[in-house]
């Protein structure tokens, strides 16, 4: 009985020892340390968000020794850094943590750090930033300016009668170009034609022919337009046809859109040149008007030929 009763104390020792002795190594780092876990709380994955836009990223931390630090990290770089008012004491942190939108899709990764030094598992979203277009200013029509009322109205020249046999002055020949846009004002306001394309790039008489045109809209929302594309020969005013028209809603930025595959050359015949250019069309009075490039300086044109 006694020896038993020995053995009981000395197996308590033992048990309260071992005890004693893994509270120390997780003391001294020589046992696994406890991880901080963190969540994301805001934005929400996929969340979409324009250039320069500044993103807001809140996050909170729990630890049971204490948060020390939380970082912020956008695709794999950190940007931002902070420290709970506790570092040593503070269990939960809830911290909003800002980065300025740059284009493009981007992770957004959260860690957070106890005062030990244990890392967090990665708490990841993904987002998508959108690319702004600098709103550019509406070219000025050129306006014509009537003389004063009452004030003589300005003497044309004259042409000059030429003799019989004197020679007749040479006539200058217009280059080829395409005809010259009739306004310099693009419609629907914020929403522009950047580049036309034929398709296919080698029409044929007899095939039908359509085109396909960038659009940029720097408004910021969807702009709903009616359209077509009109097709000239080279130093002709009137359209040698049509494309039928098309309603279509232009989203915000770059977009490409295809015209109605109606218009072709028709019978036989040698090549000949064109030049396509785009228009809207108001749908209540029916008016057209060409679309201009960003910069003003026109509508865009695209030459092409048409051959056998």
């Amino acid at each position: 009985m006694h020896s038993r009763f020995i053995r009981a104390i000395v197996l308590f020792f033992v048990i309260t020892s071992l005890g004693v002795l893994a509270c120390d190594l997780s003391t001294f780092g020589l046992g696994p340390a406890p991880k901080p876990n963190v969540t994301i709380l805001a934005p929400v994955s996929n969340a979409q968000f324009n250039e320069g836009e500044e993103i807001q990223v809140q996050s909170v931390s729990n630890d049971s020794s204490g948060v020390a630090r939380v970082e912020l990290a956008v695709d794999g770089a950190t940007v931002a850094t902070d420290v709970p008012p506790i570092p040593k004491g503070q269990t939960a942190f809830t911290v909003i943590q800002r980065w300025k939108a740059t284009p493009g899709t981007h992770t957004l990764s959260v860690r957070a750090f106890n005062a030990s030094g244990a890392a967090s598992e990665p708490a990841l979203v993904t987002i998508i930033v959108a690319p702004s277009f600098a709103q550019l200013p509406t070219p000025i029509p050129t306006q014509v300016v009537q003389p004063p009322l009452g004030a003589p109205s300005p003497t044309l020249p004259q042409p000059v009668a030429t003799q019989p046999g004197a020679p007749q002055p040479t006539a200058t020949r217009v280059p080829t170009r395409p005809p010259a846009s009739p306004t310099t004002i693009t419609a629907p306001p914020g929403v522009y034609a950047t580049a036309i394309r034929v398709e296919p790039k080698d029409p044929k008489r007899g095939a039908f022919v359509k085109f396909v045109v960038t659009f940029l809209n720097t408004t910021p929302n969807p702009q709903t337009i009616r359209w077509r594309v009109r097709v000239f020969e080279p130093d002709k005013r009137n359209s040698f046809g049509d494309t039928a028209p098309l309603d279509i809603t232009i989203p915000v930025g770059l977009s490409d859109h295809t015209s109605a595959e109606n218009w072709r050359v028709t019978g036989p015949g040698d090549c000949i040149p064109f030049f396509a250019r785009v228009f809207s069309i108001d749908p209540g009075s029916r008016q057209e008007t060409e679309f201009v490039k960003p910069d003003g300086s026109g509508g865009p044109a695209a030459g092409f030929q048409v051959c056998p």
